[in-house]
């Protein structure tokens, strides 16, 4: 039996034109959660991670917390836990998201900014998944799918002896695999993406052939008035 461990990565830098770096309270949050981890005894026997910025910063603040020397990090990159482009897809959904610059701005002209942003932001996710407009995308959604549940099986059959494998990954491939494993349809999954909190953790317990789900979005780390600030879910 193997635990996997989804990470999502801590608070990006989401309105600005580098959107992959962890803002300073991204560090902080996988800094405590390493030291959560830590506490509960949890060490991990491998580790897996997309090849964006901040997924390697979470990870690295993370494992710093929970183990006594650095561990290499460049040797389990795969890009297949990386996020879809939500620029593109934004971009290709509407002009006035052309830039980070734009969309932020056109957006805070609008009478609600936030319910504004996610229904436009679900319509475009939407327009993507369905599947007519493949050709306007770098990534189709088939791809991205196919990419995600590829590194998903590779993070287990490469490490056959391992009990606990750490993933730092995106709210995408988070929300894409717990989609699979609890058959949430594929124009849901936005549903599941939204509640994604920054450095939560997603288990999926595997025993030979069978994979479920264990827990989803867990962050009891994050509770308590002391830690409810760094409850984030950019």
């Amino acid at each position: 039996m193997a635990v996997i461990y989804l990470i999502r990565h801590g608070q990006a830098s989401f309105g600005k034109e580098n959107y992959d770096q962890l803002s300073d309270l991204g560090i902080k949050q996988a800094s405590h959660l390493g030291s959560a981890l830590k506490s509960r005894g949890i060490q991990f026997d491998a580790v897996s991670l997309g090849s964006m910025w901040r997924h390697e910063q979470t990870a690295a603040h993370c494992l710093e917390m929970i183990e006594d020397q650095v561990r290499s990090l460049d040797e389990n990159k795969n890009p297949g836990w990386n996020e879809y482009d939500h620029q593109e897809i934004l971009r290709v959904y509407r002009p006035e998201f052309a830039t980070a610059e734009k969309m932020t701005d056109f957006i805070r002209r609008q009478p609600d900014p936030k319910s504004f942003f996610e229904t436009e932001f679900n319509a475009a996710i939407d327009r993507w998944i369905g599947g007519q407009y493949d050709d306007e995308y770098q990534e189709t959604w088939k791809q991205f799918s196919a990419r995600v549940h590829q590194a998903f099986d590779k993070a287990i059959t490469d490490n056959p002896q391992a009990r606990s494998i750490a993933v730092f990954t995106s709210g995408g491939p988070i929300s894409l695999v717990s989609q699979a494993l609890l058959g949430v349809p594929p124009e849901q999954i936005m549903r599941m993406n939204w509640t994604l909190m920054n450095c939560g953790v997603s288990k999926v317990v595997t025993t030979g052939h069978r994979k479920f789900m264990a827990t989803l979005n867990e962050h009891t780390h994050f509770e308590g008035e002391s830690n409810k600030h760094l409850i984030t879910y950019t």
